[in-house]
């Protein structure tokens, strides 16, 4: 039994009339008969009483009309839903973040916008660090990764468009020495204890603060190493240290921290956008689309014009 039998079936018991059911069909009425032969034969019944007058369902034919219905329709059902997930209607998209990076102006622009192009798709939001997501994405747990900084010798198999710099600044006891000063510079920091991210943990802003403060002569004290951005900020709040973080985590509101901008013109971390490369996902084409644009917008309200994206307007099926 296919269903090509059952369509048939079904359009001849509405209609109860071989030429007739032949002609919605778009068929001749030989291969209508052999095909409702077939099916009889595979059940094991006759479904139609025939006649040179009339063509009647029988008891079997009562009864498979109505399971025959609800296959094709489920079948249609079916189809639409594939179509729909191939365009991108419905479904799922799994999202890796940084938790600072979501706390940029554009992440909830972005994430607006997407649930109004998409309102039937589900988003499955990931806090994870940058090397975490690169993993996982390689892994296929995640779709679309927003990174920190990614390593300059990405994974073949991964594509990274950056969409931003944003902006490293000062966190510190609003009673330091420093929180008066409106130009300090990673420089002058050279006597202070930090709180900092460890090292390997997949922050990908670890990295870049030790090799800021290499490249004006010293080497951080670290007074503690922590995983979590509420922690760092919270030993900050209680005197223990300095930390340099990124602009997003001045957001937070934490009764004793001041955070300061850096005037060093490096001390800045960049904001990238990762997924698979050749992705066949409509769904993550279009987060990618609204999230270049969403990018765009924050960078040129912030006064810097429009932004150059690095590599590619698309992710998708390029190199």
């Amino acid at each position: 039994m296919d269903l090509r039998q059952l369509r048939y079936f079904v359009v001849l018991a509405e209609e109860l009339h071989f030429r007739r059911a032949a002609q919605r069909l778009n068929i001749t009425q030989a291969p209508l008969s052999l095909s409702i032969q077939a099916l009889e034969r595979e059940v094991g019944s006759r479904l139609f009483d025939r006649t040179q007058r009339r063509v009647a369902l029988t008891e079997s034919g009562i009864s498979l009309r109505a399971d025959a219905r609800d296959i094709l329709e489920r079948v249609e059902r079916s189809r639409e839903a594939i179509r729909d997930i191939a365009d991108g209607i419905t479904g799922q998209l799994r999202l890796g973040i940084t938790p600072a990076s979501s706390l940029l102006p554009f992440f909830p622009n972005v994430i607006s916008a997407f649930r109004s192009a998409r309102p039937n798709v589900r988003i499955v939001m990931r806090e994870m660090h940058s090397m975490d997501q690169l993993l996982s994405l390689q892994a296929r747990e995640i779709d679309v990764g927003i990174v920190r900084n990614p390593p300059q010798r990405t994974p073949v198999d991964l594509s990274v468009v950056r969409l931003m710099s944003d902006p490293l600044m000062l966190a510190m006891h609003r009673n330091h020495g420093l929180s008066d000063r409106t130009n300090i510079k990673i420089a002058d920091l050279r006597d202070e204890t930090f709180i900092n991210y460890p090292k390997q943990s997949g922050v990908g802003i670890c990295e870049q603060v030790m090799r800021l403060c290499a490249l004006r002569g010293f080497t951080q004290k670290i007074f503690q190493d922590v995983h979590q951005a509420l922690t760092l900020l919270g030993l900050v709040a209680a005197g223990f240290g300095v930390a340099i973080v990124p602009s997003g985590l001045s957001n937070i509101t934490v009764p004793n921290v001041v955070f300061k901008p850096l005037m060093d013109a490096d001390a800045t971390t960049d904001i990238h956008l990762v997924c698979r490369r050749r992705e066949q996902n409509a769904i993550v084409e279009i987060f990618v689309s609204l999230t270049q644009t969403a990018s765009d917008a924050s960078w040129r309200a912030r006064g810097h014009g429009k932004l150059v994206v690095q590599g590619p307007a698309r992710l998708i099926a390029h190199h």
